[in-house]
């Protein structure tokens, strides 16, 4: 997979994210993840002093990041 970046903006504050995660995105996660790879649906809050990740979906597969990117509309 290589490495592309989905987003769509759920409201002022919140904005719906499919790509691979940074380290820095994993610490802001606040979880232990076993298996880095892929990609990861998840959302971001926040502004960059304050930001926080909420992890949804591990994503292994390049079928299953271009079904989750078509069905949330993401550019």
């Amino acid at each position: 997979m290589e490495g592309y970046y989905f987003s769509t903006n759920i409201d002022n504050d919140r904005v719906l994210c499919l790509s691979p995660l940074s380290n820095r995105k994993i610490e802001l996660s606040g979880q232990e993840l076993a298996d880095t790879s892929g990609y990861f649906l998840y959302e971001q809050r926040g502004s960059d002093e304050l930001q926080s990740i909420e992890i949804i979906a591990h994503v292994l597969t390049d079928d299953g990041v271009w079904k989750l990117r078509e069905a949330f509309g993401m550019e």
